[in-house]
């Protein structure tokens, strides 16, 4: 067994990211002369970019922690999963046309559709 076929195999996820990475650089992931030199430093490249994208995903989740920080402090409310801190949910202003309200009464009245 050639031991080119034997390269690092990483999870599904960063094993696109890193195929994209490699596209961004414009090198082909598959080796030409795959010698036991190449093949090392094709294994050291991707161990390099695999902890270069952990440290990014790092960063990216630090930074969102940072922001969402800030706008507690703030009192603004923004960069939080759940939406708005302060204020009033939102209104549901139109309803289905297939559902009016009859007259005074202000209940539903539902109409066949034809």
């Amino acid at each position: 067994m050639l031991r080119s076929a034997k390269l690092i195999i990483s999870k599904p996820t960063i094993a696109q990211k890193v195929s994209n990475v490699f596209k961004e650089m414009g090198m082909s992931e598959k080796l030409a002369m795959p010698t036991a030199l190449v093949c090392e430093k094709m294994e050291k490249l991707h161990g390099a970019i695999q902890l270069m994208l952990d440290a990014k995903k790092n960063v990216d989740r630090a930074d969102q922690e940072l922001r969402i920080a800030a706008a507690r402090k703030e009192g603004t409310g923004h960069g939080t999963r759940g939406g708005s801190v302060t204020g009033t949910p939102s209104v549901r202003e139109k309803r289905s046309v297939s559902v009016i309200t009859d007259g005074d009464a202000g209940e539903p009245k539902r109409h066949k559709k034809d």
